[in-house]
């Protein structure tokens, strides 16, 4: 039986390329025996665009990423996302599983293991069929890439529970008020569609020491029913962080509540 979340890959994503070592194949080479074993639908993506990266990227940051050797791996995160967004806004919710991050990268610099900014590529792609976005940002750091580039539009809303910031209000944060948190990321106007920038280092035993694998199903499950509610169901998810041996857990967890 077929899982509702589609779940896009490509097994390149498990390519090796210059990195830092923590951002390894296995973080998505193991959720992606995980999920096939419990049923899920895979769906297969292709590079993005030079015209999708560059809705979004310059050219000379553009070029750096080619001087880096890092291009076709880039690229083809941004597809992926790509294509999770266009099969969420045909109704069917998605989690693309997809290496190297994107949230730390802006128009024209980036950095914390990221080079193109996969969710804000994928959202630029959609609009205007998609004018309100909600963008969800669950990752331990603040997805600075992500506010940078959508600065200034009032189309688009980002939120990110519980981000570390100047005055390290995270240290304070229990698991009840991130999901208050999440929650309240619905606030205000209905949506067309909603993107979670899906990290996963918050997790207990990663560098956040904050959120259990059942958090993670709570997370996935609010996210859920309030898209129902705010953008009649439009949903998609991609990778961010998330270090830990049990990755495949957390993010199998948060799948199964957003299904």
């Amino acid at each position: 039986m077929l899982m509702s979340v589609k779940i896009v890959y490509n097994k390149q994503f498990e390519a090796k390329y210059p990195t830092n070592p923590v951002e390894n194949p296995d973080r998505v080479r193991l959720p992606s025996h995980l999920l096939r074993e419990a049923g899920y639908e895979f769906v297969e993506p292709s590079m993005a665009s030079l015209e999708d990266i560059q809705r979004v990227h310059g050219l000379q940051h553009v070029k750096i990423v080619q001087a880096r050797n890092i291009y076709d791996a880039a690229a083809l995160a941004s597809g992926g996302a790509i294509i999770a967004t266009e099969l969420a806004m045909r109704g069917d919710p998605t989690f693309a599983l997809i290496r190297p991050p994107g949230h730390h990268a802006s128009a024209n610099r980036a950095w914390g293991l990221c080079f193109f900014n996969n969710i804000a590529i994928a959202v630029q792609k959609i609009r205007p069929k998609a004018k309100r976005v909600l963008i969800i940002d669950t990752d331990l750091h603040f997805g600075d890439g992500t506010v940078s580039i959508f600065r200034g539009d009032k189309d688009v809303k980002i939120v990110n529970p519980g981000a570390i910031d100047p005055e390290f209000s995270y240290l304070q944060l229990d698991s009840k008020g991130y999901m208050r948190q999440v929650e309240e990321a619905f606030d205000g106007l209905d949506y067309d569609i909603v993107g979670v920038s899906a990290g996963f280092d918050t997790y207990v035993e990663d560098w956040g020491g904050l959120l259990t694998n059942d958090d993670f199903f709570n997370i996935g499950r609010i996210i859920k029913e309030l898209s129902e509610q705010h953008c009649s169901g439009k949903r998609f998810a991609i990778l961010e962080g998330g270090y830990h041996s049990n990755l495949k857990y957390n993010v199998k967890n948060f799948i199964e509540g957003f299904a």
